[in-house]
Protein backbone atom coordinates (compact mmCIF):
# COMPACT_ATOMS: atom_id res chain seq x y z
CA UNK A 1 0.00 0.00 0.00
CA UNK A 2 1.60 3.44 -1.03
CA UNK A 3 -0.11 5.60 1.37
CA UNK A 4 1.07 5.30 4.75
CA UNK A 5 0.72 7.26 7.99
CA UNK A 6 -3.02 7.84 8.02
CA UNK A 7 -5.69 6.88 10.03
CA UNK A 8 -8.34 4.89 8.65
CA UNK A 9 -11.53 6.04 7.57
CA UNK A 10 -14.60 5.20 9.95
CA UNK A 11 -16.26 2.04 9.35
CA UNK A 12 -18.70 2.17 6.10
CA UNK A 13 -17.84 5.42 5.02
CA UNK A 14 -17.15 3.91 1.27
CA UNK A 15 -20.36 1.85 1.60
CA UNK A 16 -22.02 4.90 2.69
CA UNK A 17 -21.16 7.17 -0.47
CA UNK A 18 -21.92 4.76 -2.76
CA UNK A 19 -25.62 5.09 -1.76
CA UNK A 20 -25.28 8.62 -3.07
CA UNK A 21 -23.50 10.22 -6.06
CA UNK A 22 -21.33 12.71 -6.93
CA UNK A 23 -24.08 15.67 -7.39
CA UNK A 24 -25.25 15.46 -3.40
CA UNK A 25 -21.35 15.26 -2.55
CA UNK A 26 -20.51 18.66 -4.31
CA UNK A 27 -23.37 20.16 -2.14
CA UNK A 28 -23.06 18.66 0.98
CA UNK A 29 -18.82 20.12 0.01
CA UNK A 30 -20.12 23.76 -0.52
CA UNK A 31 -22.20 23.29 2.74
CA UNK A 32 -18.86 22.93 4.59
CA UNK A 33 -17.21 25.49 2.90
CA UNK A 34 -15.89 23.82 -0.26
CA UNK A 35 -16.55 25.16 -3.00
CA UNK A 36 -14.33 23.47 -5.72
CA UNK A 37 -14.16 19.99 -5.65
CA UNK A 38 -15.09 18.71 -8.94
CA UNK A 39 -12.70 18.19 -11.74
CA UNK A 40 -13.41 19.67 -14.92
CA UNK A 41 -12.32 17.72 -17.83
CA UNK A 42 -12.59 14.08 -16.96
CA UNK A 43 -15.37 12.36 -18.15
CA UNK A 44 -16.12 8.62 -17.64
CA UNK A 45 -15.06 5.52 -19.66
CA UNK A 46 -17.87 4.20 -19.00
CA UNK A 47 -20.81 5.78 -17.37
CA UNK A 48 -22.17 2.26 -15.68
CA UNK A 49 -19.08 2.61 -13.92
CA UNK A 50 -18.29 4.21 -10.06
CA UNK A 51 -15.23 4.50 -8.65
CA UNK A 52 -14.67 5.16 -5.11
CA UNK A 53 -11.50 4.64 -3.62
CA UNK A 54 -8.50 6.25 -1.59
CA UNK A 55 -6.20 8.77 -3.61
CA UNK A 56 -2.76 7.30 -4.77
CA UNK A 57 -0.98 10.36 -6.61
CA UNK A 58 0.96 10.52 -9.85
CA UNK A 59 3.08 13.49 -11.16
CA UNK A 60 3.64 13.95 -15.12
CA UNK A 61 5.62 17.29 -16.19
CA UNK A 62 6.69 17.57 -20.25
CA UNK A 63 8.97 14.72 -21.77
CA UNK A 64 12.55 15.22 -22.93
CA UNK A 65 13.91 13.26 -25.79
CA UNK A 66 17.43 12.52 -23.54
CA UNK A 67 15.45 11.10 -20.55
CA UNK A 68 12.00 9.64 -21.94
CA UNK A 69 13.00 6.43 -23.80
CA UNK A 70 11.57 3.08 -23.89
CA UNK A 71 14.34 1.53 -21.93
CA UNK A 72 14.09 4.41 -19.55
CA UNK A 73 10.33 3.24 -19.10
CA UNK A 74 10.94 -0.24 -18.08
CA UNK A 75 12.89 0.29 -15.66
CA UNK A 76 11.71 -0.48 -11.60
CA UNK A 77 12.86 2.91 -10.90
CA UNK A 78 10.37 4.52 -12.90
CA UNK A 79 7.81 6.77 -11.13
CA UNK A 80 4.58 5.29 -13.19
CA UNK A 81 5.56 1.47 -12.86
CA UNK A 82 6.98 2.04 -9.86
CA UNK A 83 3.58 3.22 -8.62
CA UNK A 84 0.78 1.36 -10.46
CA UNK A 85 3.09 -2.26 -8.85
CA UNK A 86 2.70 -1.30 -5.69
CA UNK A 87 -1.18 -0.63 -5.76
CA UNK A 88 -3.41 -2.30 -3.17
CA UNK A 89 -7.00 -2.79 -3.48
CA UNK A 90 -9.59 -0.11 -3.07
CA UNK A 91 -7.17 2.70 -3.79
CA UNK A 92 -7.70 4.86 -7.08
CA UNK A 93 -4.50 6.55 -9.28
CA UNK A 94 -4.49 9.96 -9.97
CA UNK A 95 -2.60 11.35 -12.34
CA UNK A 96 -1.56 14.70 -12.80
CA UNK A 97 -1.08 15.35 -17.06
CA UNK A 98 -1.03 18.93 -16.87
CA UNK A 99 -4.71 18.91 -18.89
CA UNK A 100 -2.26 17.75 -22.07
CA UNK A 101 -4.15 15.77 -24.56
CA UNK A 102 -1.35 14.98 -26.69
CA UNK A 103 -0.42 11.58 -25.64
CA UNK A 104 -2.29 8.72 -23.24
CA UNK A 105 -1.65 8.94 -19.47
CA UNK A 106 -1.86 5.24 -19.45
CA UNK A 107 -3.26 2.27 -21.90
CA UNK A 108 -4.34 -0.74 -21.56
CA UNK A 109 -1.82 -2.51 -20.27
CA UNK A 110 -1.52 -0.66 -17.21
CA UNK A 111 -5.29 -0.77 -16.81
CA UNK A 112 -5.08 -4.30 -16.26
CA UNK A 113 -2.12 -4.36 -14.54
CA UNK A 114 -4.12 -2.30 -11.45
CA UNK A 115 -7.52 -3.83 -11.90
CA UNK A 116 -5.59 -7.28 -11.19
CA UNK A 117 -4.50 -5.27 -7.83
CA UNK A 118 -7.70 -4.72 -6.94
CA UNK A 119 -7.30 -0.97 -7.37
CA UNK A 120 -10.29 1.25 -7.65
CA UNK A 121 -10.21 3.41 -10.63
CA UNK A 122 -7.83 5.90 -12.13
CA UNK A 123 -8.23 9.59 -13.25
CA UNK A 124 -6.45 11.73 -15.20
CA UNK A 125 -6.91 15.06 -16.43
CA UNK A 126 -5.45 14.07 -20.23
CA UNK A 127 -6.01 11.39 -22.57
CA UNK A 128 -5.44 7.55 -22.83
CA UNK A 129 -4.55 5.01 -25.36
CA UNK A 130 -6.42 1.78 -26.02
CA UNK A 131 -9.34 3.14 -24.57
CA UNK A 132 -11.51 0.10 -25.82
CA UNK A 133 -9.57 -2.32 -23.96
CA UNK A 134 -9.57 -0.28 -21.19
CA UNK A 135 -13.40 -0.25 -20.71
CA UNK A 136 -13.04 -4.32 -21.77
CA UNK A 137 -10.91 -4.75 -18.40
CA UNK A 138 -13.70 -4.25 -15.91
CA UNK A 139 -11.18 -1.18 -14.44
CA UNK A 140 -13.25 2.35 -13.66
CA UNK A 141 -11.38 5.07 -15.59
CA UNK A 142 -11.41 8.37 -16.31
CA UNK A 143 -10.25 10.79 -18.53
CA UNK A 144 -10.68 13.94 -20.87
CA UNK A 145 -9.89 11.54 -24.04
CA UNK A 146 -8.46 9.65 -26.03
CA UNK A 147 -4.91 9.27 -27.90
CA UNK A 148 -2.61 6.56 -29.42
CA UNK A 149 0.59 8.11 -28.98
CA UNK A 150 2.60 6.77 -26.23
CA UNK A 151 3.44 9.43 -22.50
CA UNK A 152 6.33 9.39 -23.05
CA UNK A 153 6.05 11.26 -26.16
CA UNK A 154 4.70 14.38 -24.34
CA UNK A 155 4.68 12.89 -20.26
CA UNK A 156 7.63 12.32 -18.14
CA UNK A 157 6.70 10.47 -14.60
CA UNK A 158 8.52 12.72 -12.15
CA UNK A 159 7.52 11.65 -8.61
CA UNK A 160 4.07 9.96 -7.20
CA UNK A 161 2.51 10.44 -3.59
CA UNK A 162 2.71 14.26 -3.28
CA UNK A 163 0.37 16.86 -3.46
CA UNK A 164 -1.29 17.55 -7.30
CA UNK A 165 -4.05 19.34 -9.42
CA UNK A 166 -6.17 16.79 -11.44
CA UNK A 167 -8.93 18.75 -13.76
CA UNK A 168 -8.68 22.04 -11.57
CA UNK A 169 -8.74 20.46 -7.91
CA UNK A 170 -6.11 20.01 -5.64
CA UNK A 171 -5.97 15.86 -4.77
CA UNK A 172 -3.67 15.06 -1.70
CA UNK A 173 -2.56 11.38 -0.78
CA UNK A 174 -5.53 9.74 1.02
CA UNK A 175 -8.47 11.91 -0.51
CA UNK A 176 -11.54 9.76 -0.79
CA UNK A 177 -12.14 10.11 -4.97
CA UNK A 178 -15.59 9.47 -6.19
CA UNK A 179 -16.27 8.99 -9.77
CA UNK A 180 -19.82 8.42 -11.27
CA UNK A 181 -21.35 9.12 -14.71
CA UNK A 182 -20.84 12.92 -14.14
CA UNK A 183 -17.45 13.18 -13.38
CA UNK A 184 -15.04 13.16 -10.54
CA UNK A 185 -15.83 14.83 -6.64
CA UNK A 186 -12.14 15.04 -4.72
CA UNK A 187 -13.60 14.99 -1.16
CA UNK A 188 -10.91 15.61 1.63
CA UNK A 189 -10.22 12.69 3.60
CA UNK A 190 -10.73 14.58 6.88
CA UNK A 191 -14.26 15.29 5.33
CA UNK A 192 -14.84 12.04 4.17
CA UNK A 193 -17.50 10.68 7.01
CA UNK A 194 -19.47 13.60 7.66
CA UNK A 195 -20.19 13.76 3.70
CA UNK A 196 -20.83 10.52 2.90
CA UNK A 197 -23.36 10.82 5.59
CA UNK A 198 -25.03 13.64 4.61
CA UNK A 199 -24.88 12.84 1.40
CA UNK A 200 -26.45 9.75 1.72
CA UNK A 201 -29.30 11.63 3.65
CA UNK A 202 -29.52 14.10 0.79
CA UNK A 203 -29.71 11.11 -2.23
CA UNK A 204 -33.04 10.27 0.02
CA UNK A 205 -34.51 13.65 0.02
CA UNK A 206 -34.08 14.38 -3.01
CA UNK A 207 -35.76 11.31 -4.14
CA UNK A 208 -38.33 12.15 -2.41
CA UNK A 209 -38.76 15.72 -3.85
CA UNK A 210 -38.95 14.25 -7.37
CA UNK A 211 -41.64 12.02 -6.60
CA UNK A 212 -43.61 15.07 -5.16
CA UNK A 213 -42.86 16.87 -8.35
CA UNK A 214 -43.50 14.54 -10.42
CA UNK A 215 -46.77 14.49 -9.02
CA UNK A 216 -47.30 17.85 -9.88
CA UNK A 217 -46.28 20.09 -6.75
CA UNK A 218 -45.13 23.59 -7.79
CA UNK A 219 -40.94 23.96 -7.08
CA UNK A 220 -41.76 27.06 -4.76
CA UNK A 221 -41.36 25.50 -1.00
CA UNK A 222 -41.10 22.14 -2.46
CA UNK A 223 -37.42 22.03 -4.50
CA UNK A 224 -35.71 23.77 -2.13
CA UNK A 225 -37.65 22.04 0.52
CA UNK A 226 -39.86 24.43 2.89
CA UNK A 227 -41.19 23.47 6.52
CA UNK A 228 -44.45 21.62 4.63
CA UNK A 229 -41.90 19.10 2.90
CA UNK A 230 -39.70 18.35 5.24
CA UNK A 231 -42.21 17.61 7.57
CA UNK A 232 -43.62 15.47 4.88
CA UNK A 233 -40.39 13.78 4.59
CA UNK A 234 -39.81 13.12 8.10
CA UNK A 235 -43.24 11.69 8.37
CA UNK A 236 -42.74 9.24 5.60
CA UNK A 237 -39.39 7.98 7.16
CA UNK A 238 -41.15 7.72 10.37
CA UNK A 239 -43.58 5.32 8.65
Amino acid sequence: MLIEGLEPLPAGTLDTLRTAGTASVTTELFKLGIRHSFMTGPVPLDPSYVMIGEAVTLRYVPSREDIDTNENLGKPTNPQRYTIERMAPGEVLVIDSRGDVRAGSLGEILAARMRALGAAGFVTDGAVRDAAGIRATGLPGFARAAHASANITIHHAADFNAVIGCGGIMVRPGDVIFGDSDGVVVIPRALAAEVAKAAAAREELEAFIKRKVEGGAPLLGTYPPGEQTLREFEAQRKS
